[in-house]
């Protein structure tokens, strides 16, 4: 249909300009969030022209993001995990997650007067978090069972608020550690003169061979690739210019004012924090090699083995679009 729709705008003199942009794609990120960073590159350096297509970029509160990119709003979801695609291929949709983006930018972070040096000193301490069902809990609490063999829910006094109101809590010393994801933890660490007592990204990698999954991947339905295969191979192309320039840039790209303003940001200190973490833990990745792949599947297998998040992986989950729709057109 949409190729249909842009060969009669093409015989139409009025919409010449349109169809010189090329095709549109829609393109949805969590409002505010890290991992909109790429998208708003995207967006902002003229990356879709510049691949041959018109990007309609939606940043989107949280909740209902996931839901809004499944009734078909949306062509591609930036900001969503491996757990929400294999949850949501296990109730019928057909989705697939065919590409890395985020990441595990977050943590146990702990103010600067802590006398904290592993997560084990904080058994019986207050510690906040934004929800057991959360993907940030949820990792950490992975992480520290693998890594020091004990389950933070029965061992940390936990107190959960939202995300944002984590930090306030650690500087008004309500409690002696947050769970948080970036930008929080760069506005934590301003807050408190604090730092990390675990990077999961870091910590996870080390454990596990140099894997650790992703935060947050690009997800597209099956059959909108199939009916795209030379916009959703364009995306991507587009996906990785805008992580070159980040990493090319050592991250200082994000002084750029259409993305601190996107994220938020208004005091240079945390915008400083959030570069220096970037450089050191890196916040993007585009390795989809076939080891990672299948290290994905492997943890996603012991999730579901456990059952306490997933029950099944079905296939299809993560996929390579070299697979699924063939080479590039």
């Amino acid at each position: 249909m949409r190729h249909i729709i842009h060969g009669l705008c093409a015989m139409c003199l009025g919409t010449t300009a349109a169809w010189a942009d090329g095709p549109t794609v829609t393109m949805q990120a969590v409002a505010g969030s890290i991992g909109g960073v790429p998208m708003m590159i995207i967006e902002g350096e003229g990356l879709d022209k510049k691949h041959g297509f018109t990007g309609t970029f939606e940043y989107l509160p949280s909740d209902g993001l996931f839901q809004n990119f499944l009734i078909g709003n949306s062509d591609i979801a930036m900001d969503n995990d491996l757990l929400g695609v294999a949850i949501a291929r296990a109730e019928g949709f057909d989705v697939s997650a065919f590409y890395p983006v985020g990441n595990l930018y977050l943590g146990i972070v702990v103010p600067g007067d802590s006398d904290a040096t592993t997560p084990e000193d904080l058994k019986g301490h207050k510690v906040g978090h934004f929800g057991a069902d959360s993907g940030t809990t949820a990792f950490i609490r992975l992480i520290v069972q693998q890594m020091y063999g004990f389950d933070v829910l029965e061992e940390y006094d936990m107190a959960q608020v939202g995300p944002a109101a984590l930090v306030q809590l650690l500087a008004q010393g309500e409690v002696d550690a947050i769970f948080d994801f970036e930008g929080f933890v760069s506005e934590a660490m301003v807050a408190t003169d604090g730092h990390y007592l675990l990077q999961a990204h870091e910590a996870f990698s080390k454990q596990n061979d140099g894997f650790a999954p992703w935060i947050t991947n690009m997800v597209a339905h099956e059959d909108w690739m199939q009916e795209n295969p030379a916009l959703v191979y364009a995306v991507r192309d587009a996906y990785d210019d805008a992580i070159a320039m980040l990493e090319d840039s050592h991250y200082e790209i994000l002084r750029k004012p259409y993305i601190a303003e996107a994220l938020g940001i208004s005091d240079p200190a945390v915008l400083d924090q959030m570069i220096e973490n970037g450089n050191t833990y890196g916040y993007f990745t585009n390795d989809w090699s076939e080891e990672k792949r299948t290290a994905a599947l492997d943890f996603l297998g012991e999730l579901a083995e456990d059952g306490s998040v997933i029950q099944e992986v079905p296939d299809g989950t993560l996929v390579t679009l070299e697979d699924t729709i063939g080479p590039r057109p």
